[in-house]
C-alpha cells in the first residue's frame, strides 16, 4: 500500500504538480479509493462504522440487544484530531461522555500519554478535550462543570488539575495528594474536592483561591435548583446548597447487614431527581423527589452512569461502550476504539441536552 501511495505521489511530481496542497489532495483521494470503508480525520487518523455487539448482564436483567452501526476510531496522531470547541453548538446537541484515554500503545510519549477525550452518547463526534494530563500515570476521576467550560481530573495519588476550555489555562492542585472525590457547584464557579483524609476544600474558578469547607465530598453529587443531592454509603442526603441544612435523608433498610446495604456502585442523574446504588446482593433505586427507595434482589441493571430521569444508564468503563435504555429494557454495546488504553471511569456531562435522551429520534 505504501509503495502504491509513493508511486502515485512521485507521478504527480513528475507531471509538474509540486503544490503541497495538491499533493495532499491527491493522496487523500487515493486513500479514499483504497479504503472506501474509512472516513479519514487528518492524514493518519480515521474511523469506520461497525455494528454493535451482543451484551449480557448475567442474572441481573433480561435486555433486548440492539444492533446498529457505531463509529470505531483509529487515532494515531492525536494533534490532528479535532478538539472540543465550546463555540461549536453542533457538539452539544446530545449528552456527552468524557474519559481518559491513551490513544496509542506506541513508544511515542505523546501518543501513549493519557489525554482527556469526549464524544456524544451515540458514539459520534469524538473530540480531544485536553492533553494537559500527559505525564499522569493514571486518571482515576473526572468532573465537568455544568456550563461545560471546566474539566477537572484526579490522578491515582489524588493530584488534581482543572483545564479551562475557553482560555486553555491549566490550574494544578498537585499539593493535595489524597482522596479523589470532587464535584462542581450549580453555577460552575466552585470545584469541591477532598484535599486530605476527612478534610474538604473548594477551588474558586474566578479567583483561583482554595478554601476549606465543612461538609463531606462525594463524586456522586449533583447541585441543582438550590439543593445538593449526594449518594453516601447507605443512602442519599439532600441539603440546602447555600446553608448546608439537611432537607431529607433517604436511607436503605437498616435491618440489612453492613455489606448488604453498602452502596458499592452509585450514580445520580443530572438533575438529582433519581439515584442508583448497588452491591453484590441488592440494587437500590432512589426516587429523590418522592423520597423513596426501591430494593431489588434480581432483575436489575447496575448504573455506573445515570442519565436524566434515569431513562438511560451506562457502564463507566469506556473500552466497550455499553448503554441501557432502562425504560424499554434495551442494550447497546460496541467497541469504540481500535487500540490504546483507558484509565479510570468515564462520566456523563451536558446531560440535559436533547431532553436527556442519548440518541437522536428517541422518545
Amino acid at each position: 500500500m505504501k509503495k502504491i501511495l509513493l508511486l502515485a505521489l512521485f507521478s504527480i511530481t513528475l507531471m509538474g504538480c509540486n503544490d503541497p496542497e495538491s499533493v495532499a489532495a491527491e493522496a487523500a483521494q487515493l486513500r479514499a479509493e483504497q479504503h472506501p470503508d474509512r472516513t479519514y480525520v487528518g492524514v493518519h487518523n480515521y474511523y469506520i462504522m461497525e455494528s454493535s455487539e451482543h451484551a449480557a448482564f448475567g442474572r441481573k436483567k433480561e435486555l433486548k440487544v440492539m444492533y446498529q452501526d457505531f463509529p470505531r476510531y483509529f487515532v494515531e496522531k492525536a494533534k490532528e484530531w479535532p478538539k472540543e470547541d465550546l463555540n461549536d453548538a453542533s457538539s452539544y446537541d446530545l449528552p456527552r461522555f468524557q474519559f481518559a484515554w491513551a490513544n496509542s500503545s506506541s513508544k511515542d510519549e505523546y501518543e501513549s500519554g493519557l489525554k482527556i477525550w469526549s464524544m456524544k452518547t451515540d458514539g459520534t463526534d469524538l473530540r480531544l478535550v485536553t492533553d494537559a494530563t500527559i505525564g499522569f500515570a493514571s486518571i482515576r476521576n473526572l468532573a465537568r462543570s455544568p456550563n461545560n467550560r471546566y474539566v477537572a481530573w484526579a490522578g491515582s495519588g489524588g493530584q488534581k488539575g482543572v483545564y479551562d476550555l475557553k482560555t486553555g489555562k491549566v490550574s494544578n492542585m498537585h499539593k493535595f495528594t489524597s482522596p479523589l472525590d470532587m464535584f462542581w457547584s450549580e453555577d460552575s464557579r466552585y470545584l469541591y474536592f477532598d484535599d486530605a483524609i476527612n478534610s474538604y476544600a473548594r477551588w474558586d474558578s474566578e479567583t483561583g483561591e482554595i478554601s476549606e469547607i465543612d461538609f463531606q465530598i462525594r463524586t456522586a453529587t449533583v447541585s441543582f435548583d438550590g439543593k445538593r443531592m449526594t449518594v453516601l454509603d447507605f443512602g442519599v442526603l439532600v441539603v440546602d446548597a447555600n446553608t448546608n441544612e439537611e432537607i431529607n435523608w433517604i436511607g436503605v433498610d437498616r435491618s440489612l447487614s453492613m455489606n448488604e446495604r453498602s452502596l458499592d456502585i452509585s450514580s445520580i442523574d443530572p438533575e438529582g431527581r433519581y439515584a442508583w446504588g448497588s452491591n453484590p446482593s441488592f440494587g437500590f433505586f432512589f426516587d429523590i423527589e418522592k423520597g423513596t427507595v426501591k430494593q431489588m434482589v434480581d432483575d436489575f441493571v447496575p448504573a455506573q452512569i445515570l442519565g436524566k430521569d434515569a431513562h438511560y444508564s451506562a457502564l463507566s468503563k469506556m473500552t466497550y461502550v455499553t448503554i441501557v435504555d432502562r425504560i424499554e429494557d434495551k442494550v447497546w454495546s460496541w467497541r469504540a476504539f481500535s487500540h490504546g488504553a483507558m484509565s479510570g471511569k468515564g462520566i456523563l456531562y451536558n446531560g440535559l441536552a436533547n431532553d436527556g435522551l442519548w440518541f437522536k429520534g428517541s422518545k
